[in-house]
């Protein structure tokens, strides 16, 4: 890994990985380098990049000393991420994905709502081709762990500023290996160490969603990975968690909702993708996980049981 360039110490280190993203990579950055608080680097690795990421990222670095350059081989996303959390200088920690952007006064209203504290977090936008959404989310504070598994207050990756020293205190960093559910992984364990939580109530981050449904978008090993990253979760909260009831509150938002939900709503987007026969022995083989599905999630899980009675109809005739 090399260095391109030399830093001061910043109050946030804004974390990029860079993997095939010159199609958008400069409305990325330029979202960053125009945030109304200014006390910032720009953290970008270069993650064995084959399109023109390199020669776009090159030429910001030579107009703006607070981007932060390296380049590397191939290691994939959670990798990517952790060399960047090292490597940072920054008080607190941000992330950015190469093709999202940035409100304007993101990292104004970050910092002074984070007001020395852990963890904060904004809401926002999904940015497709037929334009903007705001996310539906809970603007919840304190201890949310329950709340983020139950999928109710559910910010964004990009949407997060969480002071490093915490994330080193607590040894928090990304899956190595793991290419799905790694930021939920990461988050979780966030929130399982911290409960005073902040939350700015209002959409600063813009998430910029392709061509979603395909097959190969919802492809059915990602219900696999779901139940994976979910377990690695509930294994972590009951090794860190002590109080039975917030222990026991975590891992039942997985069981009675979370699970269920990731196996239902795969199911259901791929309904017309697949074989009925097919699709009738896939929701045969994880019905064991949907049959501790309650509705306890209020709205949401009315909606999931909805979802349910119409799947089971529907294979049957």
């Amino acid at each position: 890994m090399n260095l391109e360039g030399v830093r001061n110490v910043p109050k946030v280190s804004v974390i990029m990985p860079v993997y095939n993203k010159a199609e958008r990579l400069r409305f990325s950055i330029d979202s960053v380098l125009k945030q109304t608080y200014k006390d910032f680097e720009l953290i970008m690795i270069n993650d064995g990049s084959t399109d023109n990421s390199h020669e776009i990222a090159m030429e910001y670095k030579r107009k703006d000393s607070r981007i932060v350059y390296f380049r590397q081989k191939n290691q994939g996303v959670s990798i990517t991420r952790n060399n960047a959390i090292d490597l940072a200088r920054g008080e607190y920690i941000s992330f950015l994905d190469a093709d999202d952007v940035l409100h304007p006064d993101f990292l104004s209203k970050m910092v002074w709502k984070a007001g020395g504290e852990n963890v904060c977090y904004c809401g926002h936008s999904f940015v497709t081709a037929k334009g903007r959404k705001k996310a539906r989310i809970h603007f919840a504070e304190g201890d949310i762990l329950e709340k983020f598994l139950l999928n109710s207050c559910n910010p964004h990756l990009n949407s997060w500023l969480i002071k490093k020293e915490f994330l080193d205190k607590f040894g928090i960093r990304f899956s190595p290996g793991v290419s799905w559910g790694e930021d939920m992984i990461f988050f979780s364990k966030v929130l399982t160490n911290e409960m005073k939580v902040l939350a700015v109530h209002d959409y600063l981050t813009e998430y910029h969603i392709g061509q979603p449904g395909s097959l190969s978008e919802n492809s059915m090993d990602k219900i696999t990975k779901d139940i994976e990253w979910m377990d690695t979760v509930k294994q972590y909260i009951c090794s860190r968690v002590k109080d039975p009831k917030r222990r026991s509150a975590a891992i039942s938002a997985i069981d009675s909702y979370r699970i269920a939900g990731a196996i239902l709503y795969r199911l259901e987007r791929n309904r017309n993708l697949l074989d009925k026969e097919d699709l009738k022995e896939l929701f045969s083989s994880y019905e064991d996980f949907i049959r501790i599905f309650n509705l306890s999630n209020g709205i949401r899980s009315i909606k999931l049981m909805l979802v349910y009675l119409k799947m089971r109809v529907q294979l049957l005739f």
